[in-house]
């Protein structure tokens, strides 16, 4: 409804002058046998009634797609390794220099490298409550500390820095 006003009120700019006045039901027959054209045609009512079938909307609403992104732990990490970037920092320069050693990009997703595991997928802070709650709520057994949860949790394949803080 919106749009329709919207694009009303961009065609009332092209006029000189208008007059908008409210058309009572009974004077507006013909728009309200449109609107019960489903009962008009149950109960055989004989009358004419112009039908148009659209192809396409008669009015046009641009996609808006929004993006919201919050900065993570992994930015400046995939940030350096996509393109050398480093943070102005010198120091977090020298921590994300040393720290990226250990992580590499498969497919667009950053993984860090185990020394006896597979590689674990690294995650956001809000991808990591998700995770931590599945397998709390028992699609992977039962636990009985927030060690052994951080640690089905990196079975499972997945990482974040504060795991075991976390869990």
């Amino acid at each position: 409804m919106t749009t329709y006003l919207q694009h009303t009120c961009h065609l009332l700019t092209t006029f000189d002058a208008y007059l908008i006045s409210q058309v009572s039901r009974s004077e507006n027959s013909h728009a309200d046998a449109l609107a019960r054209l489903a009962l008009a045609i149950e109960q055989g009512i004989s009358c004419n009634i112009h039908m148009e079938f659209l192809d396409q909307p008669s009015t046009h609403t641009p996609l808006i797609y929004t993006i919201d992104h919050n900065p993570t732990w992994m930015d400046p990490i995939v940030q350096f390794l996509q393109d050398q970037t480093l943070p102005v920092d010198p120091a977090e320069a020298r921590r994300v220099r040393y720290c990226s050693a250990r992580y590499l990009i498969i497919n667009g997703a950053l993984y860090k490298r185990g020394f006896s595991l597979p590689y674990l997928q690294c995650l956001t802070l809000e991808e990591a409550n998700y995770i931590l709650w599945e397998i709390h709520e028992g699609i992977c057994g039962n636990h009985s500390s927030a060690r052994s949860l951080a640690h089905k949790a990196i079975q499972q394949g997945y990482f974040w820095p504060s795991l075991h803080t976390g869990a």
